[in-house]
């Protein structure tokens, strides 16, 4: 009748359902299997009993091995070697010190071993129903990761901009069991509304560009016009000033020797040289009042300039004769020496 309970109970978790933790069942069949108590007694009565045999047999404990990795299994303990140890010192501290509990222990272990063949078949479906939970538990594990996974790449997703968006499409299309079928059509729409926006900030950036770029083409424009209007002649009153010194009375002064480098130096008037005519005195001082500030040469030609901003040039300066002229207005005349 035992031999029928224990095969019984084994064989019940056959047709249980395995789940990520062994069902109550299973755990309940572990709980009543006895080879590892039994392995520890026959072991305790070969060493303090004084048997006429050896109970201890390598069945016993092969049985006691794999009832250890059940319980091992179900978190009875960390390791099957310990539930083992702990098995063997609890039988030996028993009959040890009562040597009476020897043939009722001996009577246990007989009952156990008998049971070991028939157990053989629910042993295995207790292996397979474990094998099935812990897969199971493991599925469950991948199943809560790749939840994790998609909605970690969904909160990604909802933060991107469309650069970052477009390459998540796929991997969103792949999370469709976990975060739904519509969800792909969602992200399409938000991509498309995305690259709507996209196109009309580009859009309007181009206007603006062209705009700028045309509004720089016209102020060039305008500026190339302005440039080639003609320079109108400047409101001096050196004309005035050159004409009231031409209606001055002429005198003639003594001629001095013209400073070294400087031939222009002198008095000169615009007849024949005998100083009858507009005098005009040249020197490297002042010019009609006005202090020169300057005078550039260029061979037998000379600039000169005034502290008020007007300036005139001496060309083709000799000994007898020159050419004055006006850089403003233009105005040149041609003058000799007075002698």
């Amino acid at each position: 009748m035992r031999k029928l309970l224990i095969a019984a109970a084994a064989w019940a978790i056959l047709s249980g359902t395995a789940h990520a933790v062994p069902d109550d069942k299973t755990r309940d069949t572990i709980k009543a299997l006895k080879f590892t108590k039994a392995n520890a007694y026959a072991k305790a009565i070969d060493s303090y009993c004084f048997a006429d045999h050896p109970f201890a047999t390598q069945p016993l404990a092969d049985a006691a091995q794999q009832e250890a990795e059940f319980r091992q299994e179900i978190g009875e303990q960390e390791k099957a070697t310990d539930i083992i140890a702990d098995a063997d010192r609890m039988a030996a501290e028993h009959l040890k010190v009562d040597q009476s509990a020897c043939a009722p222990a001996a009577s246990f272990v007989e009952g156990v071993v008998a049971t070991i063949d028939d157990a053989k078949q629910p042993m295995e479906a207790i292996k397979q129903s474990l094998a099935e939970a812990k897969a199971a538990q493991e599925k469950a594990a991948l199943a809560e990761k790749r939840n994790t996974t998609c909605r970690e790449l969904q909160s990604r997703a909802d933060a991107a901009n469309l650069e970052n968006l477009v390459p998540l499409r796929m991997p969103l299309l792949d999370c469709a069991d976990v975060l739904g079928v519509d969800n792909i059509a969602k992200v399409d729409k938000r991509i498309e509304g995305m690259r709507a926006e996209q196109k009309a900030a580009d859009e309007a950036k181009a206007k603006q560009q062209t705009a700028a770029t045309g509004e720089v083409a016209r102020k060039t424009e305008a500026a190339a016009a302005e440039t080639k209007k003609p320079t109108p002649p400047p409101s001096s009153n050196k004309a005035a000033d050159v004409a009231a010194i031409m209606a001055k009375p002429a005198t003639k002064p003594a001629a001095k020797p013209a400073q070294a480098g400087m031939e222009f130096v002198g008095k000169w008037d615009q007849v024949d040289g005998n100083c009858r005519g507009r005098l005009w005195d040249l020197n490297t001082k002042s010019y009609d009042g006005t202090p020169v500030t300057n005078i550039e040469r260029n061979g037998n030609n000379f600039r000169v300039e005034l502290s008020d901003g007007y300036s005139f040039a001496l060309r083709n300066v000799t000994n007898r004769t020159l050419t004055w002229y006006s850089l403003e207005s233009g105005d040149s005349f041609s003058l000799k020496r007075c002698r």
